[in-house]
């Protein structure tokens, strides 16, 4: 089986999309699936991380124009030189023209469910994007079993077209044990202990207000913690956070690190007395699964992958508001012996996010799709 991937979400720096695309490569790399795969990169240089050993071909088409037409048109042109059994796009979206099957991850709908995340052209070309790549796929992989339900009622899907290929955990470079370099990785950030991490991209949806004022009240009590905040600030008004910091008085307490290098994370994690990470809207949400996996507990809502692997996580909160986000960390910074039992039980649900399990879905279904 020849497969074609557009790959260009493992170009530049690191995206969730990104990320994802990587863990199922390197989930391949242990075992033997027998499949050929072709990965298709916009620029013309390496992608940012090593492609694995085995039956990987890099194509670079050196197009330094518009994403979107390289992405829908161009790479067409490409893929067709291959003749591939079957083309696999991670990022929500189908080029137009192929000559063959197509499968399609659709990590969100929050383009779809919360609109005025989005300006209108943005907002736009993802729905008309998604919606035709849904609609033109012969499967659509989705990263939870929440979104994978989204997906049909959203989308009006069969279940028989939707199937679940999750995130994993490289439990190699993402667990408990301490490294010697983590002082200096905290270091080399200014940072030092007791801090609260909050990692990911900030987006409205993560509540970025709610969040600053839970940490008021939690802080009210825990005066010695900063709020460590690692991920770009993406808000359609990004200067909100700031003004926000300034109006709660918070300048002295909150570190703004913006995006962090990706070998900075499990360091960080680690570091934490606890991590956050709440939503109205995600796809899987991989942050809080890392901070487990790195012995750090974290305070999440419902709606994220790590309900699919852990229902009755105890650490999430009642209801999303300021109010309801504080009683939750109050609670885990109250109850460090109900935080100790709680990380002994982390360990076989992180497990359970594995990559070379989602890399074997990936090529089961790529697998039903050419015998088709």
């Amino acid at each position: 089986m020849k497969v074609a991937v557009i790959a260009a979400e493992m170009e530049g720096r690191a995206t969730g999309v990104g990320r994802y695309l990587e863990g199922l490569l390197h989930g391949l790399e242990v075992w033997n699936h027998g499949a050929e795969w072709h990965l298709f990169f916009q620029g013309d240089s390496s992608p940012r991380v090593a492609l694995p050993d085995g039956p990987f071909h890099a194509h670079f088409s050196r197009h330094s124009g518009s994403r979107v037409l390289w992405e829908q048109v161009l790479v067409s042109r490409a893929v067709a030189e291959i003749e591939p059994d079957v083309v696999f796009g991670p990022a929500y979206t189908v080029p137009f023209g192929l000559r063959a099957p197509a499968v399609v991850t659709v990590h969100d709908l929050s383009f779809e469910v919360l609109p005025r995340e989005f300006n209108l052209r943005e907002r736009w070309r993802r729905r008309l994007l998604a919606r035709r790549a849904a609609r033109v796929a012969q499967r659509v992989f989705a990263v939870s079993q929440r979104m994978a339900e989204a997906l049909t009622t959203h989308y009006g899907l069969s279940e028989e077209r939707v199937c679940v290929v999750p995130h994993g955990i490289d439990t190699a470079r993402f667990s408990p044990a301490p490294d010697p370099a983590d002082d200096q990785t905290l270091a080399n950030h200014g940072l030092r202990r007791p801090y609260v991490l909050w990692p990911g991209t900030v987006l409205e949806r993560r509540l970025p207000r709610q969040v600053l004022e839970a940490f008021v009240i939690a802080r009210a009590e825990h005066p010695e913690l900063e709020l460590v905040i690692a991920g770009a600030n993406r808000m359609r008004r990004p200067e909100k956070l700031e003004i926000w910091i300034d109006e709660l008085e918070l300048n002295g307490a909150v570190r703004n690190l913006g995006w962090v290098e990706e070998s900075a994370l499990a360091p960080l994690y680690r570091g934490a007395e606890f991590g956050i990470y709440v939503s109205r809207h995600e796809g899987f949400g991989l942050p809080p699964v890392e901070c487990l996996a790195c012995g750090t507990p974290v305070v999440v809502s419902a709606g994220l992958g790590l309900d699919d692997g852990w229902p009755d996580y105890p650490f999430r909160v009642a209801e999303i508001s300021a109010a309801g986000i504080a009683e939750t960390m109050t609670e885990l910074l109250a109850g460090r012996d109900r935080v100790i039992k709680v990380l002994e039980g982390a360990g076989s649900v992180v497990a359970a996010f594995d990559w070379e399990q989602s890399s074997r879905r990936l090529v089961a279904e790529l697998g039903r799709v050419v015998s088709s």
